[in-house]
């Protein structure tokens, strides 16, 4: 049996350091040094990486922020929201992300240490004088040696050290979206409040399941109506527009159960088409006429924002904003006119 003192001793001593070192360096010839995503496998505890998706005290505090804003600007803001939901989707997505990344530096240094263990010492001289030099296996060393198995699962590791680096990005991207509407909305808080202080809030009131509201002519409302328990200024939106506009195929307002302004009815949804079909390009020009209408008369009508083909107007936070893909033509709006009253 070899013994420390023996050369066969001392060979299976700088076996494995010269595992160990080409194991270290293998991360080193696919990863950029100072990367963010260089850390060692165990330097991020799992649970960490697979928690929830809002990191750190800052995030946090932005959440705190962003939600006690909704309070003081009177109802759901919806571009804060859509820009929290894709922060959400980032940082998660990047948390996943690096758990794939860890795992791969893992399996990537045991094979490359299994490989040259499995080789003997045949490589030895190579190896060991590299380590004799510099106290390290160059990379193009490292890369010659597991090139007789483990290129492809190098090249993987080089790709998914991109992917998190890449998801890093996006999720700090979406971060900063966020922080830049609650900055914005934190300098329109004057402003905001003059503008609340001209609607005071109101009481939904459950009208008939079909028809014109209570109180309303016979032939005001042209439209059938789906959902009939809206506030009063809710109602005299609608009916104005129907007036105007109408008939629609259906105008959508009170959603039980919906923890927007639907289900508080203070929202309806103007239908420029039926089944979740994309509407013609007449019924398109017909409820950008609608949308732009809303928003010319919103100071007497007491609206709150407008939805339409993705885009939103809030009248918090004026001008049209783009919103973030929600995955289908109805649920982005493309099919009828979102309009909510304060």
């Amino acid at each position: 049996m070899a013994t420390p003192h023996t050369p066969q001793g001392r060979g299976a001593r700088f076996t494995r350091r010269a595992a160990a070192a080409l194991a270290a360096a293998t991360a080193a010839v696919v990863l950029q040094p100072g990367s963010s995503v260089l850390a060692q496998p165990g330097s991020v505890p799992s649970q960490a990486l697979a928690s929830a998706p809002n990191p750190g005290k800052k995030w946090k505090d932005l959440q705190k922020r962003a939600g006690a804003m909704e309070k003081d600007y009177r109802g759901s803001l919806e571009i804060l929201g859509d820009a929290q939901k894709g922060a959400k989707r980032a940082t998660a997505q990047a948390a996943r992300t690096r758990q794939d990344l860890a795992a791969a530096q893992v399996r990537v240094r045991r094979l490359a240490a299994a490989a040259y263990m499995a080789g003997g010492l045949d490589s030895a001289p190579v190896l060991l004088g590299s380590i004799r030099r510099g106290g390290s296996v160059g990379g193009a060393t490292a890369m010659e040696y597991l090139a007789r198995d483990n290129t492809r699962r190098i090249q993987g590791l080089a790709r998914l050290a991109a992917d998190a680096e890449q998801a890093r990005g996006a999720a700090q991207s979406r971060i900063g979206q966020v922080r830049a509407e609650v900055a914005t909305l934190d300098r329109q808080r004057s402003r905001v409040r003059r503008l609340l202080a001209a609607y005071k809030p109101q009481t939904p009131v459950r009208q008939p399941a079909a028809g014109p509201p209570a109180g309303a002519p016979a032939t005001a409302a042209r439209s059938p109506i789906a959902g009939s328990t809206m506030t009063a200024r809710m109602r005299n939106v609608l009916l104005d527009v129907d007036r105007r506009f109408g008939p629609f195929s259906t105008i959508g307002c009170y959603r039980p159960g919906d923890p927007q302004d639907h289900g508080s009815g203070h929202a309806c949804d103007f239908m420029e088409s039926t089944g979740g079909g994309m509407p013609s390009a007449a019924a398109t020009a017909h409820g950008t006429s609608v949308a732009q209408y809303v928003i010319s008369n919103a100071s007497r009508l007491g609206i709150k924002y407008v939805i339409w083909r993705q885009r939103i107007y809030d009248m918090r936070s004026p001008g049209w904003r783009g919103m973030e893909d929600r995955g289908g033509i109805t649920a982005n709006h493309y099919d009828h006119v979102h309009v909510s009253v304060f």
